[in-house]
This record gives C-alpha cells, structure tokens and sequence, in this order.
C-alpha cells in the first residue's frame, strides 16, 4: 500500500500540471469547435487623431468577426455588439507620405462574447497636416439659354479660404459658386454655395471653405431687365442763414427698375420730384414723386417718403475785449501788461450774431496784490447762448505800485493882539 502511495505521489507537480495542460487544450479544443463567425461589417474608428492632422481615406470595415458566446446570445448578435478601432496617436502626420499600417481592435459591448479573431486585423492609414489657403471666388454660369443678355457677376465677396488636408488644399485653384441662367430672363440675385475646383475644373473634397456661401448678381435681360437701385433725393435750395441740412433720410431708400438692359445697367440711382429747402430753420418731411428717365419703369410705388433734418449752424468768433481791474486798494496803482485780450466764443450763428462786442468786458482781480509784479488770470462770463473757447492772453502781468497820499494842510496859527 505504502508503495501504491508512493508511486501516485511521486512527481506529483508535474503530474498536475499535465493534468491542467490536458484541461486547457481540452477547453480550447471545445471553445474553437463552438466558435462563431459573424459575417457583417463594423465600421473602423479612428481614435486618438493627432490635433491638426486630417484622415485622407475612410478606413473601412472590418468584415468577419470569429467569436465564442453563449446560444442565446449568439442568436441576436449585430454589428452594434462589437466596436472597431485604431489608435492613431501614435502616426506622424507627413503631406504625401506612404500610408503606414495600423493594428484594428475589436471590442465585444456585451461582456458574454469573447472575440476570438477578425479580419482584417490591420489597416492603411495616411494622416495628412491640416493647412489653410486663401483662393479667388469665380462664377460658372453654364450654358446662356437662346435670346438672352447677361451682365458681368458680382461677388459679395472676392476671395475664400479653404481649410483641410494639405495635399487636398495645394490643389484648390479656385471656388466656384456654380449658377444656373433661367430661361424665363430672371436676375441671378441670392446666395450661392461655393466648391472649391483645381486646375482643371474638377471637385476637390473634402475640404471647408469660408464663407462657404456667397451673394451673386447678374443682371439678366431679353427685351428688359431689372435691378434694385438707391433713391437719390433732388434737394434745391438753401436753409436760412445760419442753418443747415443734418441728415436726409429716404423711406424706401432703394426701389426695382425696369427697362432696356443697357439703360438700366448705366443707372447709378433713380432721383425724386425737386424738395425745396430754401429759407427753412426746422424739419422737413414729405412724400414726392420719383422722376423716371424715358423707356424706364418703377415696380414698385412710384413716390417715396423723404424726411430732412434742419438744424442751427454752430461756429466761433473772435472779439477784442477790454480789460479793466477789480477790487482796486486805496493807495496803491495798478499797470496791466496789455489794455485788452482777444476773446473766442462759440455757439449758434444767431447766437454769436446777437453779441453786442461793447457790452464785453474782462476783469483783472487785484484786490489781494501787494506792491510788485504778478502774473495773473483773466476773467470772463460769456454771453448767454455762447460759451467760452479761448481767450489770448489768459494771464495778464499787473504792476502793483503803492502810491503817496497829499501833503496836509497846516493848521491855522493865532496872531497875538497888539
């Protein structure tokens, strides 16, 4: 018996690591017979994308999936069950370089599948620098329909800049925003979507161009055309003296015109009936006619609205003003460096008219000098109606000299009688 014992425990590490091998194989033999394979596609990710790089290709699906799950699950397994990625983080942005291959890993989302393999289990990639060029905007009409006139475009704006993957980007000659010309003669005049073209006209994508959109206007005739134009008030006459014009409102300030091609091309602006302003100090608002050359046609009201705001003139003006002294001290006397200064007012023209220059005066304050020579401020109070701007000079020397009083009178002396 002790012998039998002995033979079972001799070795006995290795035995049981044969024992669990054989387990293992066993295992693996039994999952690999009961593998699944998921015919379907999952689309590959990419994570991790370096900041300023741009994928240059899609990086397609990953096709066949081997897999091991329980039967219950197995039955209702789909493409949303596994996720598909690569880490790009470790790719090094390079404008034309070779694609560099990448490993895919496939996650099971539910916990009860366990991937086995897939395929493919490597894919291409090319990152390319992101890079910005600023290119001209051009417009493609196309085919001009039989009998019509076209005007040359205009852009609301004349350059784009298109942003992407720098082997995209080199190739961008230009935006195009691409129009179609209505048969019916109707004016190109709307936002138009730009794509960005190389040398040869065709498509570059994918890239972004800003603004991706732009304003386009033809003019487009047959027998006529129209065209939106500003409305230039006919203003005659001059406001009161002292008086003038503000502001000129138009309401609306632009109105459509109708006529032959060329006429309504050459129109800078449409004008009104005359508006008089002559002699007037307020407001004006009134409603005129609009004058229409020969051949041409409001569409829409043919009379506009026109609000003018009148206002009083400002200006300045300079007087000569005397100076005089205040607040003088018995028993001294004063000398002023200049009799007079030049006074600057400002205000209205009325204003400024009303001034009466003999009734200006400025002060010198000396009342608290003592004897000698001192530099000081002039005073002035403007008009009512004016204000004060400057005054040349604003500081005066006055000479403070004390003066001596009279000689007194002796007092009488009495003569003794004899």
């Amino acid at each position: 018996m002790t012998r039998l014992t002995g033979l079972i425990t001799h070795n006995w590490p290795l035995k049981l690591a044969a024992v669990a091998l054989a387990t293992l194989l066993y295992a693996g033999l039994a999952l690999s017979q009961n593998a699944r394979v998921w015919p379907g596609r999952v689309p590959i990710e990419a994570v991790n994308q370096p900041t300023g790089a741009f994928l240059l290709e899609s990086l397609g699906d990953v096709t066949t999936i081997r897999y091991y799950a329980p039967a219950d699950v197995a039955a209702r397994i789909s493409s949303s069950d596994f996720q598909a990625l690569v880490d790009l983080s470790s790719v090094t942005p390079v404008q034309g370089g070779a694609p560099v291959s990448v490993p895919v890993d496939v996650i099971a989302l539910d916990p009860r599948i366990k991937v086995l393999d897939f395929s493919p289990d490597r894919v291409a990639v090319r990152l390319d620098p992101v890079i910005t060029r600023t290119v001209p905007i051009t417009v493609e009409r196309g085919t001009v329909p039989p009998g019509l006139e076209i005007g040359d475009p205009v852009l609301g704006a004349q350059t784009a800049a298109v942003r992407g993957a720098s082997s995209l980007v080199e190739l961008v000659e230009t935006v195009s925003a691409r129009v179609a010309i209505d048969p019916n003669g109707i004016n190109v005049d709307g936002e138009v979507d730009l794509v960005a073209l190389d040398a040869r006209g065709d498509l570059v994508a994918p890239v972004d161009i800003e603004p991706d959109r732009v304003h386009v206007t033809i003019i487009v005739g047959r027998e006529s055309a129209s065209r939106s134009i500003p409305v230039a008030p006919e203003l005659t006459g001059a406001p009161a003296a002292g008086w003038s014009v503000r502001s000129v409102t138009v309401e609306p300030p632009v109105v459509t015109v109708r006529g032959p091609l060329d006429a309504v091309a050459a129109m800078p602006s449409i004008a009104t009936e005359p508006i008089s302003l002559a002699g007037r100090r307020a407001d004006l608002t009134t409603t005129v006619d609009l004058v229409t050359p020969a051949g041409i046609e409001v569409v829409d009201s043919g009379t506009v609205r026109v609000t003018v705001v009148i206002a009083a003139d400002r200006g300045s003006r300079s007087f000569g003003v005397g100076l005089r002294p205040t607040g003088a001290v018995e028993g001294r006397s004063y000398a002023l460096s200049v009799p007079d200064v030049l006074v600057t007012l400002g205000g209205t023209s009325a204003a400024l008219d009303a001034v009466d220059p003999a009734q200006l005066s400025a002060t010198v304050p000396v009342g608290a000098l003592e004897a000698g020579s001192h530099a000081v401020k002039v005073t002035f109070k403007a008009p009512d109606g004016t204000s004060l701007v400057a005054i040349s000079p604003d500081t005066v020397t006055v000479v403070v000299t004390a003066t001596i009083g009279p000689t007194p009178t002796p007092s009488p002396t009495a003569t003794p009688a004899p």
